[in-house]
């Protein structure tokens, strides 16, 4: 008979272990819950407000990024056309409004209203 009291006693005495195991593992389960709910709340309004911000700005600097490059596309065809002779006495004579010796320069004017 003493086995079986003693198996109880040790069952009786388990029984308040396991009580004592479980509501620290609650309490690691509200304070996981916590720390997520607080990086939630953070990320929701510290981070996500950057994060737009950070997402317009990099929109923008995309858009000058394409603008640059066409220009540079334009510069480049421009260089090579600096090469070319006809285009050099195309550009001063539009331009700067230069001719080339023995060439008579003349502008044709549309008639004024005011006469």
């Amino acid at each position: 008979m003493r086995a079986v009291e003693s198996r109880t006693l040790m069952s009786a005495k388990r029984e308040p272990e396991r009580k004592r195991r479980t509501f620290p593992v609650r309490i690691r389960y509200v304070a996981t819950l916590a720390v997520c709910a607080w990086a939630f709340f953070y990320f929701w309004h510290a981070e996500r407000p950057q994060l737009r911000q950070l997402t317009a700005e990099n929109a923008k600097l995309e858009r000058q990024l394409t603008s640059l490059r066409a220009q540079e596309r334009a510069l480049q065809t421009e260089k090579q056309q600096l090469n070319n002779p006809a285009y050099i006495e195309k550009y001063a004579t539009e331009h700067q409004n230069l001719v080339m010796p023995n060439t008579v320069p003349f502008d044709l004017q549309s008639p004024s209203k005011s006469h």
